[in-house]
């Protein structure tokens, strides 16, 4: 034959594979050696471990690496009809059977060395065939074959030895890797019924051995659900049958997974709850003594459509995974209906879960995002995660109602574009435009319930930060100042919701420029808590930056404070701020111009938050303040600055925010 690189289909073979799918791949070679009506078939797997006592297999219970695999079976043998379809590369020999032709090269690219010994019948005489794989460009070397006597302990049968492994990314541990072929062969054990063949992996000094078909059956680890239902569905050409095996896998960590297979092995698998999110949970069944069973789900799916369009390496398919122009079927559209049927089969744990799932969402609405009420009967529930956050529950209804919002713009702006152009419309206007409000008054309904919402959050944590924490020690004024309005930040900085100014006054949601904590001068580095100048055209007639804009100044002390030296008057250092800013020695924060101000028109609010006490008391009657009928703050007027002043409390602040807000909480049911 000719000559061919096979080092370099080696390399070439850019597969989702590891070492153990060389050993797969002989298992199911010797499957089809032994034949599909044989009822004593046998094929072992001896594992060779490192000979060498590594640090770590001094360690109990700790194994040595694997190093060689041994797989033996008593089919027909290499028979001078194998061998030369074996010397052929991309072989048609084993066609009818799903036979590739490759399967060879994919031991050499997990394992350095690889041999065959193997014993045949022809002609009524036994002969012994060995021979190794090869490298270079022959694929059969070193050949062997002489003829060997008749009796009664002889018998066909091969020994592919895999020696050498080339990366120790095996499982150690004999179980594990048992469990992990078993799953991989199980199609094998269920087509074959009991003309499977007896097969056992064991290790090479016999210390342990497990025979893979005893994880099978009724009272095993791995059960059938049903005996195998079929289903077909159509392409965009032809219409295709297959059949769907489901089993129980108890005691696997695995994901619940549906299988594609071709030509009786494993393909591609995906994972079930990416099409039923409640498949997502570990499995259970509580058995009659009350123990909890953890099992997880496999479904393998077969058919022809699978089977004539394997790829060579036998690791994915030539149609696409999602629909396109080029495939009859995707791998999406097959799963999807597989994953249907799987659920049937679960029917009552899915119902359990998904409304489990649905009283999640509906709490999740009620308790904490009552603003997204409207929005419910929108929500798939179906394609919600199993244990899906708030913040992610939360982005889904964000979507929903962006998705409104803008299919209402577009109905809006096609119904102008109609009603302009057709005078005799004017019958149906009225209707259609009062669908199109309505579907936009619901979403401005919704961000109104959030806002309010939040305030109401606002609300309580700011009354938290009153409160001592451990040690007796109180919260610090920087904490009460960053929840009302972060530090060294101004509003170019910070977005409007992302401040919470409304709890002093509902007015400073509507401002030219806030300052926090900035320096707003280039001569004077001594700056206020809060700078805040309104824009006018707000409250007054003058536009921007105008002599008759309001000027307001905040200055916070820390809860719980109680001694104030005289140097530290806050009503003193807010007039002292007050008068700086009205003899116009501060800038625009864009720098291009000064604040434009007079000190005999502009106008000055002055807010100071703190505890009342006897210090504050003092500084407000020396300042010729009023009590507040409350008793919590004063308030009065300092013609000298044209300044407002009110001095606040921190229950004050909270009790005038709860007031101010009231019946919006009260209509929203958090009262």
């Amino acid at each position: 034959m000719s000559k061919i690189n096979i080092d370099r289909i080696v390399k070439d073979i850019k597969s989702r594979t590891t070492s153990l799918t060389p050993v797969i791949e002989a298992v199911c070679n010797s499957i089809d050696a032994i034949g599909p009506n044989r009822t004593d078939g046998v094929i072992d797997i001896v594992v060779k471990r490192t000979g060498q006592q590594s640090l770590q297999s001094e360690i109990p219970h700790c194994l040595p690496d694997i190093i060689s695999i041994d797989v033996i079976d008593n089919g027909v043998g290499f028979t001078e009809e194998n061998k030369d379809s074996f010397d052929t590369y991309r072989s048609g020999f084993k066609m009818l059977q799903g036979g590739k032709g490759f399967g060879r090269f994919m031991y050499l690219k997990y394992f350095n060395h690889v041999s065959i010994e193997s014993v045949f019948c022809e002609g009524g005489k036994y002969k012994q065939r060995s021979f190794t794989f090869g490298h270079a460009d022959e694929i059969i070397e070193n050949e062997r074959v002489e003829d060997i006597e008749s009796s009664q302990d002889v018998h066909t049968g091969t020994i592919l030895h895999l020696t050498s492994i080339k990366s120790f990314d095996l499982d150690k541990g004999l179980e594990v890797i048992a469990r992990k072929l078993v799953e991989r062969l199980l199609v094998f054990f269920v087509t074959g019924g009991d003309f499977t063949p007896k097969i056992t992996i064991k290790e090479e000094d016999g210390s342990d051995s497990i025979v893979l078909n005893d994880y099978i059956g009724n009272n095993s680890d791995i059960q059938q659900i049903g005996n195998g239902e079929k289903f077909s569905l159509q392409g965009k050409f032809n219409e295709w049958d297959f059949v769907v095996k489901i089993y129980k896998i108890y005691y696997s960590a695995i994901t619940n997974k549906i299988c594609l297979t071709a030509n009786m092995r494993e393909v591609t698998e995906s994972a079930l709850h990416n099409y039923v999110p409640e498949f997502k949970e570990t499995m259970f069944e509580i058995t009659s003594d009350g123990v909890q069973k953890n099992y997880m789900i496999k479904a393998y799916v077969q058919g022809q459509y699978l089977d004539d369009n394997v790829t060579t390496e036998r690791d994915g398919f030539c149609f696409g995974k999602e629909d396109d122009i080029y495939s009859d079927l995707s791998e999406k559209s097959i799963m999807k209906e597989v994953s249907l049927i799987v659920r049937e089969y679960f029917s009552d744990d899915i119902g359990r879960r998904y409304n489990e799932k649905r009283q999640k969402v509906e709490h999740y609405v009620y308790a904490s995002a009552p603003w997204n009420k409207t929005l419910l009967n929108d929500v798939d529930m179906e394609s919600i995660p199993i244990g899906i956050s708030e913040f992610e529950l939360e982005m889904r209804f964000q979507k929903i109602k962006f998705e409104k919002e803008q299919n209402a713009r577009i109905a809006l702006k096609a119904l102008q574009e109609k009603y302009s152009s057709d005078e005799d419309s004017e019958l149906t206007l009225d209707s259609e435009v009062d669908e199109l409000l309505k579907n936009i008054t619901e979403t401005a309904k919704n961000d109104l319930a959030h806002y309010v919402c939040q305030r109401r959050r606002i609300i309580e944590l700011f009354d938290d930060l009153r409160k001592r924490i451990d040690g007796g020690k109180s919260h610090k004024e920087s904490e009460m100042h960053n929840l009302i309005f972060p530090m060294i930040k101004d509003d170019r900085e910070v977005e409007y919701e992302e401040h919470n100014l409304w709890l002093l006054d509902e007015r400073f949601n509507f401002t030219q420029y806030i300052a926090s904590d900035k320096v707003i001068s280039s001569s004077d580095h001594k700056e206020p808590d809060l700078a805040i100048f309104y824009e006018s055209g707000l409250f007054y007639r003058n536009g921007d930056n105008a002599i008759t804009s309001p000027i307001a100044i905040v200055e916070f002390k820390r809860p719980k404070r109680t001694n104030y030296s005289d140097e530290e008057n806050p009503i003193n250092q807010a007039l002292r701020y007050a008068g700086k800013i009205l003899a116009g020695r501060y800038e625009m924060p864009d720098g291009l111009e000064e604040v434009a101000v007079n000190k005999n028109v502009t106008p000055v609010y002055i807010y100071i938050v703190c505890d009342i006490v006897s210090k504050i008391e003092e500084f407000a009657h020396l300042a010729g303040l009023a009590i507040t009928p409350d008793g919590q703050g004063f308030f009065g007027y300092n013609s000298q600055y044209n300044a407002y002043i009110e001095i606040k409390s921190f229950k004050k602040v909270i009790d005038d925010a709860k007031m101010r807000n009231q019946i919006f909480f009260r209509k929203l049911g958090l009262l």
